[in-house]
């Protein structure tokens, strides 16, 4: 516009459109430059020294509001201008502080209000790159507005790392709402990580944050593809109400001495929408509430929900604890490198009979996967037990230990707890399984406690009372039957071929298939009991194993004649730990041991079977003295203090006799 065409001191005075703008410029947090800007031409005559005559004009009261001077001075307009950058500089700023015009992309506005130190508050979604947040003692509200992802297949790698990212200390964040769009530019939506040479990302408080249309959510220290990440103490790192959807991978901890806590959140790793995109990349068997490669993520009344797909898992990694949540998702809970522990979670194991375990121990892990006060429940009517093993891959993992304490599992029969050759490696105790078996509901109770009285003591289970000579005469008890086969066939004692702190085990060898039977030991009937034991094999066919043998009281064989415990699948060439959990018949009286052999050698020894309910403790202890006594000829055994062992009976008469065992 030339002076010509500029309106003269008359117009403007009688115009009412700069007032209009310049009042509606007051009301919202804006510099001074930039309401000259607004001011327009009336702001550069003002600027030259012009004096104007205003019907009302802008000098300020103690309450913000204006008061009328006339004439307008531009040393007044410009000290209310000044008092306006004052006062909003000691309350909080917008992006819009920063910027006036309608640019669709905000990096600029939002990252100078972060940078500022000042208290930050939104008034609209805004629409960036990638902004971070590195303040120290700063307060940032995103007041219900969104932080939008638009960096595009050009930008940088800065601008691809996330949208925002969290790098401050002591910082306070409130709603913090993240939409990626589905932007598959960006490698997470928040990346909160420590900068090196500058103080930990530590000590922030987060209250509501809200990740949607994104694959990765939170990415808490470096990448997982990053060879050394940076070793900092980020902690003290609080999140209160996280919330997410249609997210592949909810967090990842790669954070060396990182320790974040989350609460009161709702964890929902679910594909949704992302089906609907062209080309969807969201990866079902790649998909994790939570991963923890390194650090420390602790979650507290809380749920975590992946409740549709048998794919992926809820948690990866280690150091792990969910504690007073709700876990629903029919896949694998838990996949463990490391320490896990579930401590108070209610939750469903909603996949059936898929052949997943509830929880999956990753090979070489070290450490231990610690369950208590888990409840499991299940709509009515959806079936009989699942025969998914709750703990799988020990076998692959020496040095991993799993506990189960004080359960109610309604989802399982005790009997796949673990398979035979990992079950001594999970020690259970009061835990409770609840489960519908042949139409009815059954409920037993496991509690693996080391000091219950072995109920087969009046057996030889290692041979340490077996003669050595390799042939099929009765040895302390124990009597041998041929199948089919001859020639070396054989059972004995055995000092060469044992386990580590054993002395003595059985030996039998077959050249087709042999078993040998135990004396009979008394059971109590209707009891839940669990049989250990030590074994190895060489060669060995499909008959070869160990089962119970159930007798009545008179000596006739009970309705359920047999019990398989452990078989060729279960038994390794090296000698193997084996548990398992066995149901006593309701008309046993006694039982047998059965080991055998086919083609090959079996080994045993550390035999023991004890019942898993107080009651049935002390009951099984009295009723093998009285059962033992009840039949001629038969007795218990006692060991004398120089070792010798002696059989006790008793006659009609009632005279007890001892004689050498």
């Amino acid at each position: 516009m030339s002076n010509n065409d500029r309106p003269s001191v008359d117009e403007l005075n009688s115009a009412s459109e700069p007032l209009s703008r310049l009042d509606k410029a007051l009301m919202s947090p804006i510099s001074r430059r930039k309401m000259m800007t607004v001011l327009g031409l009336t702001g550069l005559s003002l600027m030259t020294g012009a004096k104007l005559s205003y019907a009302s004009s802008t000098a300020l009261t103690t309450n913000m509001k204006l008061k009328k001077t006339d004439p307008l001075d531009v040393t007044d307009v410009n000290a209310n201008f000044d008092l306006i950058d004052q006062e909003f500089s000691r309350r909080a700023v917008t992006p819009d502080f920063y910027k006036v015009d309608t640019d669709p992309d905000d990096t600029l506005a939002v990252q100078a209000a972060f940078d500022s130190g000042l208290t930050v508050v939104f008034t609209r979604n805004y629409y960036v790159k990638s902004v971070e947040m590195k303040g120290d003692t700063q307060t940032i509200n995103f007041n219900g507005y969104w932080l939008i992802g638009v960096t595009g297949s050009g930008d940088s790698a800065a601008d691809k790392d996330a949208i925002l990212k969290i790098t401050g200390i002591y910082l306070e964040l409130y709603d913090i709402k993240i939409n990626g769009q589905f932007n598959r530019n960006y490698r997470a939506a928040i990346h909160w990580y420590s900068r090196p040479n500058f103080p930990q990302a530590g000590f922030i408080n987060i209250y509501g944050m809200y990740i949607r249309d994104i694959l990765v959510g939170i990415q808490y220290g470096a990448w997982l593809d990053d060879p050394s990440p940076h070793d900092a103490p980020q902690s003290e790192n609080y999140l209160y109400g996280f919330r997410c959807r249609s997210l592949q991978n909810c967090i990842i901890s790669n954070q060396p001495n990182g320790f974040l806590k989350i609460s009161g959140s709702t964890i929902d790793c679910h594909q949704r929408e992302w089906v609907f995109q062209a080309g969807n990349p969201f990866s079902i068997p790649d998909s994790t509430l939570i991963t923890c490669k390194i650090g420390q993520i602790s979650v507290e009344d809380s749920e975590l929900l992946k409740v549709e797909y048998l794919e992926g898992c809820g948690l990866l990694g280690r150091n792990l604890v969910v504690s007073n949540c709700v876990m629903e998702m029919p896949c694998t809970w838990v996949k463990a490198e490391g320490d896990v522990t579930l401590d108070v979670v209610h939750g469903g194991f909603m996949g059936g009979n898929s052949g997943l375990p509830m929880f999956q121990v990753v090979s070489g892990s070290t450490g231990s996967l610690r369950i208590q006060n888990v409840r499991m429940s299940r709509s009515a009517g959806v079936g009989d037990y699942l025969t998914n093993y709750i703990i799988s891959g020990l076998g692959n993992a020496p040095n991993y230990h799993v506990s189960i304490a004080r359960c109610d599992l309604g989802e399982w029969a005790p009997y796949y707890i673990a398979l035979s050759k990992e079950r001594s490696r999970v020690f259970v105790q009061d835990t409770h399984f609840t489960y519908t078996a042949g139409g009815s509901m059954q409920s037993q109770t496991i509690h693996d406690k080391k000091d219950y009285v072995n109920l087969i003591a009046s057996v030889d289970t290692t041979g340490e009372n077996m003669a050595t000579s390799a042939n099929t005469a009765n040895k302390s008890g124990w009597v041998w039957t041929n199948v089919y086969g001859a020639g070396a066939v054989y059972f004995r004692k055995t000092t060469s071929n044992i386990p580590s702190g054993y002395a003595s085990a059985i030996e039998i060898v077959a050249t087709g298939e042999s078993f040998i039977t135990s004396q009979p030991f008394t059971v109590t009937p209707n009891a839940l009991a669990v049989f250990r034991m030590k074994a190895k094999r060489i060669g060995g066919g499909g008959h070869a194993g160990i089962k119970l043998l159930w007798f009545k009281a008179n000596g006739t064989a009970s309705a359920t004649t047999e019990t398989y415990l452990f078989g060729t699948v279960d038994i390794d060439v090296n000698w193997t730990d084996l548990m398992v959990t066995a149901a006593i018949p309701g008309d046993a009286a006694y039982a047998k041991i059965k080991l055998t052999a086919e083609v090959g050698s079996l080994f045993a020894t550390g035999m023991a079977f004890s019942t898993v309910v107080d009651s049935n403790y002390h009951n099984s202890f009295i009723n093998e003295l009285n059962r033992s006594l009840d039949v001629a000829g038969e007795g218990f055994i006692l060991k004398a203090p120089n070792g010798t062992r002696y059989k006790v009976t008793v006659d009609n008469s009632g005279t007890l006799a001892a004689a050498p065992y």
